[in-house]
Protein backbone atom coordinates (compact mmCIF):
# COMPACT_ATOMS: atom_id res chain seq x y z
CA UNK A 1 0.00 0.00 0.00
CA UNK A 2 1.51 3.68 -0.71
CA UNK A 3 0.37 5.62 1.92
CA UNK A 4 1.94 8.95 0.45
CA UNK A 5 -1.81 9.29 -0.81
CA UNK A 6 -3.63 12.43 -0.29
CA UNK A 7 -7.30 11.82 -0.17
CA UNK A 8 -10.48 14.58 0.28
CA UNK A 9 -13.45 13.30 1.91
CA UNK A 10 -16.27 15.13 0.55
CA UNK A 11 -19.23 14.67 3.30
CA UNK A 12 -19.37 14.28 7.16
CA UNK A 13 -21.93 12.15 7.72
CA UNK A 14 -22.01 8.47 8.74
CA UNK A 15 -20.97 6.90 5.43
CA UNK A 16 -18.12 9.52 4.69
CA UNK A 17 -16.97 9.75 8.08
CA UNK A 18 -16.64 6.05 8.62
CA UNK A 19 -14.38 6.30 4.74
CA UNK A 20 -12.58 9.04 6.45
CA UNK A 21 -11.84 7.44 9.33
CA UNK A 22 -10.47 4.21 8.07
CA UNK A 23 -8.14 5.90 5.32
CA UNK A 24 -6.67 7.83 8.02
CA UNK A 25 -6.22 5.12 9.99
CA UNK A 26 -4.78 3.46 6.97
CA UNK A 27 -2.15 5.82 6.81
CA UNK A 28 -3.36 8.02 4.25
CA UNK A 29 -3.36 12.14 4.43
CA UNK A 30 -6.94 12.65 4.40
CA UNK A 31 -9.05 15.88 4.38
CA UNK A 32 -13.12 16.17 5.21
CA UNK A 33 -14.66 18.75 3.37
CA UNK A 34 -18.67 19.92 3.66
CA UNK A 35 -19.73 23.70 2.19
CA UNK A 36 -23.30 24.02 4.57
CA UNK A 37 -23.78 23.42 8.22
CA UNK A 38 -24.86 19.84 8.35
CA UNK A 39 -28.66 18.66 9.36
CA UNK A 40 -27.29 15.16 10.88
CA UNK A 41 -28.79 13.47 13.66
CA UNK A 42 -26.96 10.25 14.23
CA UNK A 43 -24.20 12.58 14.88
CA UNK A 44 -22.19 10.00 17.51
CA UNK A 45 -21.77 7.67 14.22
CA UNK A 46 -20.02 10.77 12.61
CA UNK A 47 -17.45 14.12 12.17
CA UNK A 48 -20.51 15.99 12.36
CA UNK A 49 -19.98 18.08 15.68
CA UNK A 50 -16.65 19.30 13.67
CA UNK A 51 -18.38 21.58 11.53
CA UNK A 52 -20.35 23.48 14.48
CA UNK A 53 -17.54 22.97 17.71
CA UNK A 54 -14.47 23.04 15.33
CA UNK A 55 -13.75 19.05 16.43
CA UNK A 56 -15.09 16.02 16.88
CA UNK A 57 -14.10 12.12 17.87
CA UNK A 58 -14.98 9.14 15.67
CA UNK A 59 -14.27 5.85 17.40
CA UNK A 60 -10.29 7.29 18.70
CA UNK A 61 -9.77 9.55 15.71
CA UNK A 62 -10.56 13.50 15.61
CA UNK A 63 -11.65 15.84 13.06
CA UNK A 64 -10.88 19.47 13.57
CA UNK A 65 -11.97 22.54 11.82
CA UNK A 66 -9.43 24.11 9.93
CA UNK A 67 -10.35 27.64 8.77
CA UNK A 68 -6.73 28.65 8.90
CA UNK A 69 -4.25 27.10 6.38
CA UNK A 70 -1.77 26.73 9.57
CA UNK A 71 -4.04 24.39 11.24
CA UNK A 72 -5.00 22.51 7.56
CA UNK A 73 -1.20 21.78 6.69
CA UNK A 74 -0.82 20.45 10.20
CA UNK A 75 -3.62 17.78 10.11
CA UNK A 76 -2.71 16.72 6.46
CA UNK A 77 1.64 16.43 7.27
CA UNK A 78 1.43 15.26 10.68
CA UNK A 79 -1.52 12.81 10.41
CA UNK A 80 -2.39 13.81 13.92
CA UNK A 81 -5.84 14.70 12.89
CA UNK A 82 -8.09 14.56 9.93
CA UNK A 83 -8.61 18.80 8.97
CA UNK A 84 -12.18 19.71 7.93
CA UNK A 85 -12.83 22.13 4.88
CA UNK A 86 -15.45 24.34 4.43
CA UNK A 87 -16.81 26.71 1.44
CA UNK A 88 -16.75 26.03 -1.97
CA UNK A 89 -15.68 22.78 -3.69
CA UNK A 90 -13.36 24.65 -5.88
CA UNK A 91 -11.49 25.88 -3.14
CA UNK A 92 -11.07 22.63 -1.51
CA UNK A 93 -9.66 21.44 -4.79
CA UNK A 94 -6.87 23.64 -4.84
CA UNK A 95 -5.84 23.83 -1.21
CA UNK A 96 -3.90 20.65 -1.77
CA UNK A 97 -2.89 18.22 -4.89
CA UNK A 98 -5.26 15.24 -4.08
CA UNK A 99 -4.68 12.29 -5.44
CA UNK A 100 -7.48 11.01 -4.74
CA UNK A 101 -11.61 12.23 -4.05
CA UNK A 102 -14.45 10.30 -2.35
CA UNK A 103 -18.01 12.00 -2.71
CA UNK A 104 -21.00 11.42 -0.67
CA UNK A 105 -24.32 13.07 -1.02
CA UNK A 106 -25.89 14.51 2.10
CA UNK A 107 -29.02 15.84 3.98
CA UNK A 108 -29.11 18.91 2.83
CA UNK A 109 -25.89 19.79 1.25
CA UNK A 110 -25.77 19.92 -2.61
CA UNK A 111 -23.90 16.71 -4.22
CA UNK A 112 -20.36 18.34 -5.20
CA UNK A 113 -20.01 18.93 -8.57
CA UNK A 114 -17.34 15.96 -9.11
CA UNK A 115 -15.78 14.64 -12.48
CA UNK A 116 -13.26 12.08 -13.22
CA UNK A 117 -10.85 15.02 -14.00
CA UNK A 118 -10.39 16.22 -10.69
CA UNK A 119 -8.29 14.00 -9.28
CA UNK A 120 -6.31 10.83 -10.60
CA UNK A 121 -9.22 9.12 -8.92
CA UNK A 122 -12.57 9.92 -8.21
CA UNK A 123 -14.69 7.74 -6.54
CA UNK A 124 -18.70 7.97 -5.10
CA UNK A 125 -20.19 7.02 -2.53
CA UNK A 126 -23.73 5.55 -3.51
CA UNK A 127 -26.42 5.44 -6.36
CA UNK A 128 -26.11 9.72 -6.91
CA UNK A 129 -22.90 8.90 -8.77
CA UNK A 130 -22.09 7.64 -11.99
CA UNK A 131 -18.96 5.76 -13.42
CA UNK A 132 -17.46 7.76 -16.12
CA UNK A 133 -19.44 10.87 -15.72
CA UNK A 134 -18.60 12.52 -12.58
CA UNK A 135 -16.28 10.06 -10.52
CA UNK A 136 -14.41 6.96 -12.27
CA UNK A 137 -15.90 4.38 -9.59
CA UNK A 138 -18.86 4.13 -7.65
CA UNK A 139 -18.75 2.21 -4.20
CA UNK A 140 -22.17 0.96 -2.75
CA UNK A 141 -23.89 2.03 -0.03
CA UNK A 142 -26.98 -0.04 0.09
CA UNK A 143 -28.41 -2.45 -0.73
CA UNK A 144 -27.57 -6.62 -0.31
CA UNK A 145 -23.71 -5.37 -1.00
CA UNK A 146 -22.53 -2.57 0.78
CA UNK A 147 -18.78 -1.71 -0.09
CA UNK A 148 -18.95 -3.39 -3.41
CA UNK A 149 -17.19 -1.63 -6.39
CA UNK A 150 -18.95 -0.56 -9.44
CA UNK A 151 -17.36 0.58 -12.86
CA UNK A 152 -20.38 0.87 -14.69
CA UNK A 153 -23.65 2.40 -13.59
CA UNK A 154 -25.60 0.00 -11.59
CA UNK A 155 -29.37 -0.05 -10.69
CA UNK A 156 -30.08 2.00 -6.83
CA UNK A 157 -30.70 -0.17 -4.00
CA UNK A 158 -31.79 0.73 -0.47
CA UNK A 159 -31.11 -0.46 3.48
CA UNK A 160 -34.95 -1.30 4.61
CA UNK A 161 -33.98 1.22 6.91
CA UNK A 162 -37.00 2.91 7.78
CA UNK A 163 -38.35 -0.24 10.28
CA UNK A 164 -35.25 0.18 12.52
CA UNK A 165 -36.70 3.41 13.89
CA UNK A 166 -39.08 6.30 13.54
CA UNK A 167 -39.03 9.54 12.46
CA UNK A 168 -39.55 12.66 14.46
CA UNK A 169 -40.05 16.26 12.59
CA UNK A 170 -40.33 19.90 13.22
CA UNK A 171 -44.16 21.37 14.16
CA UNK A 172 -43.16 24.70 13.51
CA UNK A 173 -40.44 26.47 12.08
CA UNK A 174 -37.82 28.19 14.81
CA UNK A 175 -34.93 26.90 17.08
CA UNK A 176 -35.00 23.29 18.36
CA UNK A 177 -34.02 22.75 21.89
CA UNK A 178 -33.40 19.43 22.71
CA UNK A 179 -33.92 17.73 26.13
CA UNK A 180 -33.42 14.55 25.46
CA UNK A 181 -29.37 13.12 24.67
CA UNK A 182 -28.59 10.34 21.94
CA UNK A 183 -28.42 6.94 23.61
CA UNK A 184 -31.39 8.27 26.62
CA UNK A 185 -34.57 5.67 26.42
CA UNK A 186 -37.59 7.65 25.72
CA UNK A 187 -41.55 6.30 25.94
CA UNK A 188 -43.74 7.19 23.32
CA UNK A 189 -45.45 10.68 23.92
CA UNK A 190 -42.01 11.74 26.24
CA UNK A 191 -41.21 15.27 25.32
CA UNK A 192 -37.62 15.19 22.99
CA UNK A 193 -37.15 19.18 23.49
CA UNK A 194 -39.38 22.19 21.90
CA UNK A 195 -39.44 24.33 18.65
CA UNK A 196 -40.37 27.88 19.96
CA UNK A 197 -42.98 26.87 22.45
CA UNK A 198 -44.49 24.13 20.87
CA UNK A 199 -43.29 20.22 22.18
CA UNK A 200 -41.51 17.67 19.97
CA UNK A 201 -42.57 14.66 21.39
CA UNK A 202 -41.95 11.29 21.56
CA UNK A 203 -44.03 8.63 18.71
CA UNK A 204 -42.84 5.64 19.97
CA UNK A 205 -40.67 3.96 23.04
CA UNK A 206 -37.44 3.48 22.58
CA UNK A 207 -33.53 4.80 22.63
CA UNK A 208 -32.92 7.88 21.19
CA UNK A 209 -30.85 7.23 18.16
CA UNK A 210 -30.25 10.56 16.76
CA UNK A 211 -31.22 13.98 16.93
CA UNK A 212 -30.48 17.84 16.27
CA UNK A 213 -28.47 19.68 17.80
CA UNK A 214 -28.91 22.32 20.55
CA UNK A 215 -30.65 25.51 19.52
CA UNK A 216 -30.47 24.26 15.46
CA UNK A 217 -32.30 26.52 13.43
CA UNK A 218 -35.14 24.08 11.67
CA UNK A 219 -38.19 24.63 9.46
CA UNK A 220 -41.04 22.53 9.82
CA UNK A 221 -41.19 19.57 8.18
CA UNK A 222 -37.70 18.81 9.04
CA UNK A 223 -36.38 15.95 11.04
CA UNK A 224 -35.09 16.59 14.24
CA UNK A 225 -34.98 13.19 16.12
CA UNK A 226 -34.97 9.31 15.31
CA UNK A 227 -36.23 6.79 17.89
CA UNK A 228 -35.14 3.45 17.87
CA UNK A 229 -37.37 0.54 18.08
CA UNK A 230 -34.70 -1.57 19.88
CA UNK A 231 -33.38 -0.43 23.00
CA UNK A 232 -30.03 -2.13 21.98
CA UNK A 233 -29.68 -0.19 18.65
CA UNK A 234 -26.23 1.07 17.98
CA UNK A 235 -26.33 4.78 18.50
CA UNK A 236 -22.51 5.18 18.22
CA UNK A 237 -18.99 4.61 16.74
CA UNK A 238 -19.91 3.11 12.95
CA UNK A 239 -21.83 1.13 11.92
CA UNK A 240 -21.10 -2.88 10.18
CA UNK A 241 -22.51 -1.60 6.57
CA UNK A 242 -20.16 1.48 6.89
CA UNK A 243 -17.17 -0.26 7.85
CA UNK A 244 -17.82 -2.68 5.04
CA UNK A 245 -18.20 0.54 2.78
CA UNK A 246 -14.96 2.21 4.58
CA UNK A 247 -13.20 -1.31 3.29
CA UNK A 248 -14.50 -1.11 -0.41
CA UNK A 249 -13.44 2.43 -0.40
CA UNK A 250 -9.84 1.33 0.91
CA UNK A 251 -9.45 -1.83 -1.51
CA UNK A 252 -10.24 0.35 -4.62
CA UNK A 253 -8.12 3.05 -4.01
CA UNK A 254 -5.11 0.44 -3.32
CA UNK A 255 -6.24 -1.36 -6.42
CA UNK A 256 -6.74 1.34 -8.87
CA UNK A 257 -3.31 3.56 -7.41
CA UNK A 258 -1.32 0.24 -7.22
CA UNK A 259 -2.38 -0.84 -11.52
CA UNK A 260 -3.68 -4.03 -10.35
CA UNK A 261 -7.26 -4.99 -12.30
CA UNK A 262 -10.16 -6.44 -10.17
CA UNK A 263 -10.59 -9.94 -10.84
CA UNK A 264 -14.42 -11.23 -11.98
CA UNK A 265 -15.06 -14.34 -12.09
CA UNK A 266 -17.54 -13.20 -15.24
CA UNK A 267 -14.47 -13.64 -17.59
CA UNK A 268 -14.38 -17.20 -17.10
CA UNK A 269 -17.97 -17.72 -18.91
Amino acid sequence: MSTDKSILVCGIGETASAVARRLHVDGYAVGLYRATAPLLLRRRMSFADAWHDGYALLEGVEARRADVNAEFQLGLRTRAFIPLLRGRYADALERWPWDVIVAAQEDREPAPLTTPDDAELTIGLGPSFCPGVDCHLVIETDGPDPGAVHRKAAAPQRRAREAECAHVFAPVSGLFRAEVSIGASVEAGGTLGYVGDAPVLAPISGRVGGIARREQAVVEGAPVAEIAHARSTQVSGISFANQLVSRGVSFAIEMELEGFEPFSFQDWF
